[in-house]
């Protein structure tokens, strides 16, 4: 069985905040390695501790959360107690951030093993985050180890760190070396966590990260960061945001019916930027994800609220026609998403956005071309369809038949 350590030791530099505890966007820096020792494979994990404050209390709720045991302890006696010979133990260094696409990699070791840095003659100042382990290399912030071999430091003297010297016994031990990329770490993909201000800095650049090329360079203008640091220090947006997602759609089936045509499609689109503001903001940590039968019930609140609003907005005598062109577009969306080819991703993803379409029909709505607007973004989904599925050339003529 496998069991993660991790460590709530650290301070900031000269402050009392726990670097494992510094606020991560709407989380803390540790729940992150809870999630790594989950997709790591740990069923069990001990947290390092010199005291138990409202702080270690969150982290210990978010890992119940997760479904993971979590037990504290304060020395490698305390560690040994709880596993078996045959156990291994998954070292977590304290303050250690691992960006969303990095962490699966990472989980996929096996065995035991130490995860380094081979800088060469990187920046001084970035190396000394991370603890040396010889003269050319640094420790990347995971290592695993067998349980037997904790014996060899049961002694340790109190003011020792458990980790460094768990880490040196891997070491000593020749244990496998996983050499990652030191470009992980100058791009800030894998990181030692050393204030609050660094923590911001992660989360910020974790959120464009997530948000595409364009929405990358949104996210970097400052009053869009400082509408996101807002977001996360206050706890009702979440809720508000998931409750708009689904609570818009279905009152823009009641503008539809008062003949409001292009109210609604705005807060179809509104519902739809909730949400998607919800999923970038609020969906890092695993526990917190969205639920799945949520996710749907939006989509579906999305898809009776488009077809109502189609419906009641074309002419009387054109809304069977609407009927029939609301129901085939996203359908033909679907389609097109599921299908591979060598169209551009971004190009896929902008000819099914449903937040693109209702803003399409909305401009339709003032000239009265509602239906003839939709029936052409059905036209544009079927020739990318055709485009996405057209014959690849081979690279050679085919063999002639031989008769």
């Amino acid at each position: 069985m496998r069991t993660a350590l991790i460590s709530l030791i650290e301070t900031v530099p000269g402050g009392s905040a726990l670097r494992g505890a510094l606020p991560l966007a709407n989380g803390q820096l540790a729940m992150l390695q809870v999630d790594l020792a989950r997709q790591a494979g740990a069923g069990e994990i001990l947290c390092l501790v010199g005291s138990v404050g409202e702080r270690v209390r969150q982290i210990e709720a978010y890992a119940a959360s997760c479904g993971v045991e979590f037990h504290l302890v304060r020395s490698v006696a305390d560690i040994s107690v709880r596993l078996a010979s045959d156990d291994e133990l998954l070292i977590i260094a304290d303050g250690l951030y691992v960006a969303p696409e990095e962490i699966e990699p990472m989980a996929r070791q096996s065995g035991t093993f130490v995860a380094s840095f081979a800088p060469g003659d990187g920046a001084r100042s970035l190396i000394e985050r991370f603890e040396r382990i010889d003269i050319n290399h640094v420790w990347a912030g995971l290592a695993c180890v067998r349980a037997r071999d904790l014996v060899e430091a049961r002694d340790l003297p109190e003011d020792w760190s458990v980790q460094s010297a768990l880490l040196r016994l891997a070491v000593q031990r020749g244990y496998r070396r996983q050499v990652l990329p030191f470009a992980l770490a100058e791009a800030g993909r894998i990181a030692i966590v050393r204030d609050g201000a660094e923590a911001d800095a992660l989360a910020l650049q974790e959120l464009a990260g997530s948000s595409g090329t364009m929405g990358a360079r949104l996210v970097r203008m400052a009053p869009v960061q400082a509408l996101a640091r807002r977001a996360w220090a206050a706890r009702w947006i979440n809720s508000a945001l998931r409750v708009s997602a689904l609570a818009l759609p279905l009152g823009a089936i009641g503008l539809a019916v008062a003949d409001w045509s292009m109210t609604a499609l705005a807060l179809l689109i509104g519902g739809r930027a909730a949400g998607h503001a919800a999923d970038r903001l609020f969906g890092r940590f695993a526990a917190r994800t969205l639920p799945a039968a949520e996710r749907a019930a939006r989509d579906l609140a999305f898809a009776i609220a488009f077809i109502a609003v189609t419906v009641l907005t074309v002419a009387a005598s054109d809304r069977l026609a609407g009927l029939f062109v609301s129901l085939i577009l996203p359908a033909m969306a679907l389609i097109l998403g599921r299908i591979s080819g060598p169209l551009p991703r971004l190009w896929v993803q902008l000819a099914r956005s449903p937040s693109l379409v209702a803003v399409a029909a909305m401009l339709a709505v003032p000239f009265g071309v509602m239906l003839p607007a939709l029936m052409l973004w059905n036209l544009i989904l079927l020739t990318l369809m055709w485009w996405q599925t057209r014959p690849s050339p081979l690279a050679s003529d085919p063999a002639k038949r031989h008769i």
